[in-house]
């Protein structure tokens, strides 16, 4: 299983079609994951691919004066045996301290979260001491603003009961 992820796209889809279609022509795609700002650039593409998504700050402030009811913050979900914890994080401030949307994965159950919101790549392995269980904490960076000076998404990969997580980039 192949699962692309974007995050902080920022009306920009074309970003995103470049990223997809670069992996479309390589093999398939299972699932994508979108963490927010910019859920609505996936409108614009004609993906015949299931999409998981959250919403951002992004969303909470272009909506605010539509009066969408029901942003989605949080998403859980199994995939292949492993069980997700996706956010933006802007609720959980990742940009300064992982440890309350680690706990909020812990408490879900989760064995990956996935956050956006920093605009920057990061992967890290978290190890529990209480039992042998443990978090992959993933976040694609941004496809559109990032600052980190790459354009990226996430990849990940699921086979044979493993998980692994990259992230690629794109030329704008």
């Amino acid at each position: 299983m192949k699962i692309l992820v974007f995050s902080d796209s920022h009306q920009r889809s074309n970003y995103m079609k470049q990223a997809i279609d670069q992996h479309l022509e390589s093999g398939s795609i299972d699932c994508i994951f979108h963490l927010g700002d910019g859920t609505k650039d996936l409108e614009g593409l004609t993906l015949l691919i299931p999409v998981c998504y959250v919403d951002g700050n992004f969303e909470e402030y272009v909506t605010s004066y539509l009066s969408r009811k029901n942003l989605r913050s949080d998403a859980v979900l199994e995939l292949e045996g492993f069980k997700f914890f996706l956010t933006h994080g802007h609720r959980y401030g990742v940009k300064t301290d992982l440890a309350p949307a680690r706990v909020a994965a812990r408490r879900a159950g989760a064995h990956v979260l996935i956050y956006g919101h920093t605009h920057e790549q990061f992967y890290e392995f978290v190890e529990y001491e209480s039992d042998s269980t443990g978090l992959h904490v993933f976040n694609p960076g941004s496809i559109s603003r990032p600052r980190d000076n790459v354009f990226s998404y996430g990849i990940i990969e699921i086979a044979d009961g493993n998980i692994s997580f990259s992230h690629a980039s794109i030329q704008p």
